[in-house]
């Protein structure tokens, strides 16, 4: 059986840089950001062309594009926050064997007498 050693801070780590990809709402940084100047920009050529045509195409180029980054949002935000939980989660469980080992430290059970060979057994 495989062993495991988590080092939190490292995912941590990754994991913020994953987000920082990512990006935020409103801001000008990541994935969120680029979508944000995209918007901006094929809304600058739509008005300023002011052609039926390059309209459709743009609405066309948006849709298909702007779909594609949404699910890339949609699952790099879903991989982090299930990293998040599963090391969440490991970290709980060394902390429960942790605490389950400290209690039951230096616990001997008292022994149980041996009982003769066939001692116990109906006759």
């Amino acid at each position: 059986m495989g062993s495991w050693d988590v080092d939190a801070q490292q995912v941590g780590t990754v994991l913020s840089a994953t987000a920082a990809h990512i990006g935020e709402e409103g801001g000008n940084g990541g994935l969120l950001g680029s979508m944000d100047r995209i918007e901006k920009a094929v809304t600058g050529c739509e008005s300023t062309a002011h052609s039926l045509p390059v309209s459709i195409a743009l609405g066309e180029f948006c849709g298909h594009y702007f779909g594609v980054m949404g699910q890339m949002l949609s699952k790099t935000a879903s991989g982090v926050e299930g990293a998040s939980e599963a090391t969440t989660a490991y970290l709980n469980g060394d902390l429960d064997m942790a605490a389950e080992a400290q209690s039951t430290a230096g616990q001997i059970p008292d022994p149980q007498p041996e009982q003769a060979p066939g001692a116990g057994r109906p006759v």
